[in-house]
């Protein structure tokens, strides 16, 4: 080996070795190799000399594939050739193929033109062949795919990867009619239980006879294939069309096919019982490519593989966009160079809505901070911005059951020295990022400050711990944060501690802190233990010591459960036997005890005694106004207002009442006489 080569192999060898840069750098210095900054490294590039060929193994590669792409191309030109003339002969004139949608026009006509889950495609294909047999045997033998049990299919995964459309040619290939119910039809639990056709006979047949082909331009035959796509969109107006699907399915003379894009939707609960689940997962780009390019070659349009890369990327591998793209492009050029490709990629990307779960799990995965990731710092805080609310709490629960990938090459105490030190970094961080989140849900209100949350309290924690964890083979599950459920807890027993403030106040100074800490622990020994200790004996005793203090049943119950260490509620009602609770509970129902106040709903209410006597009396007629009352009244306010200084002293004189006095006058005169 010569020294040049030496010098390389050494230089390799130093940059991929996963070293520490110092010791990176003591044996660079050691075996003398030559080194660049960062302008030397920047002219090396400028000014390198190199011969412009292709390796003649990529060669070979690229002339396959643009081999294969032209006779994908000559196929579908022979084919659109063949149906034109089909048309043609028949006298039904069909649709110009200049003037469909590139999705419809560019539809796969068989399997091998399906972009990805190829395998799942040939199980469907091989469920349908065999579902006039299934159908015989009362779908009792599972068949070699473990499906022929199931009258129906549910197909779920994201849109645009070709669920529909792997259903309609299954259907075709196996020699059905496919009937689809979208979310722009109706289905309602009435049309779903009389329109749909449940029979083994296609309704186009009566109408156009067995030669003739429905809409879609297949073949009617004597059998019918339901595609309901779209499932988990049936609103509220297909109000009950999901039961009323799930009780056809259980009946149903012909195979079902329900597509959905959310597996986990709530709706499609009921059907998940009745139906054989089947995902469809997101093509690659490399295997979305080859069909494009055929696509675009056919139309005479001049793309470089790293912009047709860039589009599937863009849209989340869904091919239906990407046509639709490449459509609108054709009506104004014929060519796209990367910049342009990168900018149409920027106006239609796909943002994909990701679960805490899914986030979590991505971004304290290995690969979100590998050397080899090219997502920047902003695509990474699009992940907290998803769900700004939860990601946090999901990634405090879940940054300590990661393996660090910073830790592969250490053994022994530097590992856990370092493990340790990777830990104390991002705990800080998620500390720091919990006093940005008060200055922003504090009183101060800086929302501005959602950026810098978004760093310290989900991208910076994962940077240090990142590595194996959940959904990459590591052993420890992902959890649901804890904080919420214990937040809530936390609220509920400061409500009841404010309760029982409330009421012994009375008696005791202490605030709620005070309370809590000092009071309520040295209540146990009086109100708590003496039922461990002496059981029903003492029921007496405690319910003495619960009026002192104005508690009821409810407080003393709050009492137990504000209790901690020994006396953690779960460790002390284990403890007190079931029968001595139930005598503590009927004593104190059977008997009166004091009331520290009385709520404002219970103010104004008639007493119980009074409630239960008989009908409400009528406060109307509870005192009778004579007429000559009123007059004698309106004399008296008369003469009143004529001489003001005689007025009487007492409530006489007072306008605002009336005195019923005009009744005695009569009666004295009476006695009089």
């Amino acid at each position: 080996m010569s020294d040049e080569d030496q010098d390389i192999f050494k230089t390799r060898l130093h940059a991929r070795a996963a070293f520490p840069l110092w010791i990176k750098l003591a044996a660079i210095k050691k075996h003398g190799i030559r080194t660049l900054d960062e302008d030397a490294f920047l002219n090396l590039i400028a000014t390198r000399t190199g011969t412009g060929e292709i390796d003649e193994k990529a060669k070979k590669k690229m002339e396959k594939e643009q081999k294969d792409i032209k006779i994908a191309a000559k196929e579908m030109e022979k084919r659109e050739k063949q149906e034109a003339k089909a048309s043609a002969s028949s006298g039904h004139k069909g649709p110009d193929p200049s003037m469909q949608l590139w999705t419809t026009r560019y539809a796969p006509q068989s399997l091998k033109e399906i972009c990805g889950n190829k395998s799942s495609v040939e199980k469907l294909l091989l469920w349908l062949q065999e579902w006039p047999a299934s159908y015989k045997a009362d779908f009792k033998k599972p068949g070699k795919n473990a499906m022929n049990t199931n009258r129906a299919v549910l197909i779920t995964g994201p849109p645009g990867i070709g669920k529909t459309t792997s259903a309609h040619l299954c259907a075709k290939l196996a020699g059905y009619t496919p009937i689809e119910l979208n979310a722009s039809d109706a289905r309602s639990k009435k049309l779903v239980e009389n329109g749909m056709n449940v029979n083994n006979t296609s309704l186009d047949s009566y109408i156009g006879g067995s030669k003739q082909t429905n809409s879609l331009g297949v073949a009617i035959t004597d059998r019918t294939c339901l595609i309901m796509d779209e499932v988990d969109g049936m609103s509220s107006g297909d109000r009950g069309g999901v039961g009323a699907l799930n009780a056809l399915i259980k009946k149903s003379k012909i195979p079902i096919i329900c597509i959905a894009n959310d597996k986990g939707a709530q709706k499609l609960k009921p059907l998940q019982a009745t139906t054989f689940g089947m995902s469809f997962q997101k093509p690659q780009a490399n295997q979305v490519r080859s069909r494009i390019m055929t696509i675009t070659f056919k139309e005479k349009m001049d793309l470089p593989g790293n912009v047709i890369d860039q589009l599937i990327t863009g849209s989340q591998s869904d091919i239906r966009q990407v046509l639709n793209m490449l459509s609108t492009w054709k009506l104004s050029s014929s060519k796209m160079t990367f910049d342009e490709g990168k900018t149409l990629t920027k106006m239609n990307e796909k943002y994909q809505i990701m679960s805490p779960f899914d986030i979590t799990s991505k971004i304290l995965g290995p690969y979100m901070f590998s050397p080899t990731e090219k997502k920047s710092l902003g695509d990474k805080m699009e992940l907290y911005f998803q769900d700004h609310s939860f990601v946090p709490l999901f990634i405090q629960e879940n940054y300590l059951k990661s393996q660090p990938t910073k830790l592969r090459n250490l053994e022994g105490p530097e590992k856990v020295l370092k493990q340790l030190q990777l830990m104390d970094r991002a705990a800080s961080s998620i500390s720091d990022g919990d006093l940005v989140d008060g200055m922003i849900h504090g009183p101060e209100q800086h929302w501005a400050l959602m950026p810098l949350h978004a760093v310290c309290s989900t991208v910076r924690p994962a940077s240090f711990v990142f590595g194996q964890g959940a959904h990459y083979g590591g052993p420890n599950g992902m959890s649901f944060p804890q904080w919420l459920g214990q937040n809530s807890k936390q609220s509920k027993l400061n409500r009841q501690l404010a309760d029982i403030q409330i009421k012994m106040r009375l008696k005791a100074s202490g605030d709620k802190h005070e309370l809590r800490q000092q009071y309520i622990p040295a209540l146990y020994p009086y109100i708590v233990r003496p039922l461990i200790e002496d059981g029903s004996d003492a029921v007496e005793d405690i319910i003495e010591r619960m009026d002192g203090y104005y508690l009821n049943k409810e407080d003393w119950d709050s009492v137990v459960e504000l209790g901690v260490d020994t006396n953690k509620d779960d460790i002390i009602l284990k403890k007190i036997p079931g029968a001595v609770k139930a005598a503590f509970t009927r004593k104190y129902n059977a008997t009166e005890h004091p009331i520290a106040y009385h709520k404002a709903q219970d103010l104004g209410k008639a007493p119980k005694k009074l409630a239960s006597a008989g009908e409400k009396p009528d406060l109307e007629d509870a005192f009778e106004m004579d007429e000559d009352v009123a007059e004698g009244s309106d004399e008296e306010e008369s003469s009143g207002s004529g001489g003001r200084g005689k007025k009487k002293d007492g409530i006489e004189g007072d306008k605002l009442l009336q005195v019923a006095k005009a009744k005695k006058k009569p009666r004295k005169s009476a006695a009089g006489k």
